[in-house]
């Protein structure tokens, strides 16, 4: 961490001089002392046929947006409906929670308005949101795209609670 704030603290003055170097190593030690990063209990393992699966379709998702996307911004009927959803998450882990609400924003045409971890619930704005069918079947993309990022990243045991609730 002190290495990369150096790193960040030349870069900002834009010399490598003995004064700034020593200035950067102080800045970035009193950084870390006075701001330390807290403990997280995050635990993921990395699975590449999942994590293949998962940077394909979101590559897939992403090109699909867009076309979608300038398609509104073009068509002759105006902005289609939007609306702000609460999709309830099945998984309780804090960081898979925020996997999946990052890759789900990326995308065009949904954006993050709140993450509530005590309730495993994000809210997102939702730019097609004509018909009900629309609706669920965005609320169903972001339920997939947690599937994919469980399967890609999530201890066993996580991953094996969220399955078990996809089948059922």
């Amino acid at each position: 961490m002190i290495i990369g704030l150096t790193i960040v603290w030349i870069l900002l003055w834009g010399a490598v001089t003995p004064t700034i170097v020593v200035g950067g190593i102080l800045a970035a030690v009193f950084v870390v002392v006075v701001f330390p990063f807290p403990k997280a209990p995050w635990t993921w393992v990395l699975r590449p046929w999942p994590t293949f699966v998962l940077a394909a379709r979101f590559f897939w998702d992403l090109i699909r947006a867009s076309v979608e996307v300038s398609w509104f911004a073009i068509r002759p009927s105006g902005p289609p409906a939007s609306a702000v959803l609460r999709v309830g998450l099945r998984t309780r882990s804090e960081l898979i929670m925020t996997i999946t609400s990052e890759l789900v924003c990326l995308v065009p045409g949904s954006l993050l308005v709140e993450l509530v971890p005590e309730d495993s619930a994000i809210y997102l704005h939702v730019l097609d949101a004509e018909t009900p069918e629309r609706i669920e079947q965005f609320r169903q993309s972001v339920l997939d795209q947690e599937e994919r990022v469980v399967k890609a990243f999530a201890p066993r045991e996580e991953r094996d609670a969220v399955c078990a609730q996809v089948g059922s």
